[in-house]
């Protein structure tokens, strides 16, 4: 059987829920402060920049080369 010695007393308890209770509203918002910022990023991966690259540059490439031969 538990003593009544290891509960928790009623003050003790309000004192811990009203503090759980305040903290409910805080979840979920991290302060500015200690948010990591993100540097720009490319909105495409490297490879498929690459690929757009070559087919635009490579057509106008193409295109001047057989302007001339």
């Amino acid at each position: 059987m538990v003593s009544s010695s290891q509960f928790a007393t009623t003050a003790t308890l309000r004192k811990k829920n009203a503090a759980y209770q305040n903290n409910v509203h805080k979840r979920g918002h991290v302060k500015d402060t200690l948010k990591t910022k993100k540097d720009w990023q490319l909105p495409v991966s490297l490879p498929v920049l690459a690929v757009l690259a070559f087919t635009v540059f490579g057509g106008a490439f193409l295109a001047v080369m057989q302007m001339f031969f």
